[in-house]
């Protein structure tokens, strides 16, 4: 069932793709610092901005699993070796 809400919400974002790309079409240039990229299309510099966010936000999510994941590691050996005493 999960797999088919996720195939569901993906086929939704392409479309949402399709027509803001259909409707923003213009050509624009990224400027960061001195650097200045090729003309894109708007739709392609907002949904490169929208997927770096994504991938930023998950690799936060892992670290901040991992990171709960081992302090509670931690306190389990450290329970357990209370116990023993």
């Amino acid at each position: 069932m999960i797999k088919i809400i996720n195939f569901i919400l993906l086929v939704i974002f392409v479309i949402f793709v399709l027509v803001f790309t259909i409707y923003n079409h213009a050509l624009v240039r990224v400027t960061l610092f001195n650097y200045e990229s090729i003309k894109m299309p708007l739709s392609v510099v907002v949904f490169a901005s929208i997927i770096l966010g994504i991938a930023i936000a998950l690799v936060y999510h892992f670290f901040i699993l991992f990171k709960i994941k081992k302090e509670n590691k931690k306190e389990a050996v450290k329970n357990k070796s209370q116990k023993i005493d």
